[in-house]
């Protein structure tokens, strides 16, 4: 046991100087807005669709029809609590009215701007495709609770216990610089591509998002972008 917990605390520390170094590289202040809107005040329109079209090399993390006419995709970091209130609150409408009516397809792509995100993201993609949507919503579902615990990382492993990860594949995935590089890159490429720098940031279909937006502001983006008898 000694052991395994010199491998765990040995892994942590590794991680938290890769992602330091990422940041410190980049020159990013994650609390910087990023003016986000045309001059007629709407959301911009992203004309560079790379990052936004390239799926997730670990899998895709998405709700939804993918033949749905619209998409929705959010950058996001686990430890964000405008990110964590728009799961709890906001996507549950989203979902009822747009996702489960096969109107829109949400994906979620990792944003992650501290070492218990990065963690918590790695964490997200090492669970079975299955079981990634709802490991999530128990992470933002709970993240009160973890963000106030002594050691979020504990309430991690169990957490991801009831996903069906073992101990063991728990401390193999947060070493895995595979996982932590593909996490890194749909992050370097979101932000220099998409101008994404702060979290949660939507792009629907291909209209960006800042911040934590009411249904309201969501219905006025995807409204005009779905068939005219999609609702009747």
């Amino acid at each position: 046991m000694l052991q395994q917990n010199k491998l765990v605390i040995g892994a942590a520390v590794a991680l938290a100087v890769l992602v330091l170094a990422y940041f410190v590289a980049g020159g990013q202040d994650p609390s910087a807005p990023v003016d986000a809107a045309s001059e007629d005040g709407q959301p911009a329109l992203v004309t560079d669709k790379g990052a936004l079209e390239n799926d997730n090399p670990l899998g895709e993390i998405v709700l939804g029809n993918p033949k749905a006419p619209v998409t929705i995709v959010e950058y996001a970091s686990l430890t964000c609590g405008h990110c964590g209130n728009f799961h709890r609150t906001t996507l549950p409408v989203l979902k009822e009215k747009y996702v489960d009516t096969g109107l829109v397809q949400f994906k979620f792509r990792p944003f992650p701007f501290d070492e218990v995100a990065m963690i918590g993201a790695m964490l997200a993609q090492c669970v079975a495709p299955k079981q990634r949507v709802a490991f999530l919503d128990i992470l933002f579902a709970r993240q009160n609770q973890w963000l106030s615990s002594p050691n979020p990382i504990d309430e991690f492993q169990g957490i991801a216990k009831q996903a069906g990860l073992s101990e063991a594949d728990f401390v193999v995935c947060r070493k895995d610089e595979k996982i932590f590089n593909g996490i890194r890159n749909m992050q370097k490429q979101a932000n220099e591509e998409l101008g994404v720098s702060s979290t949660p940031t939507f792009f629907v279909n291909g209209q960006k998002l800042e911040g934590h937006h009411p249904v309201e502001s969501f219905d006025e983006v995807i409204l005009p972008l779905l068939p005219e008898d999609a609702l009747n």
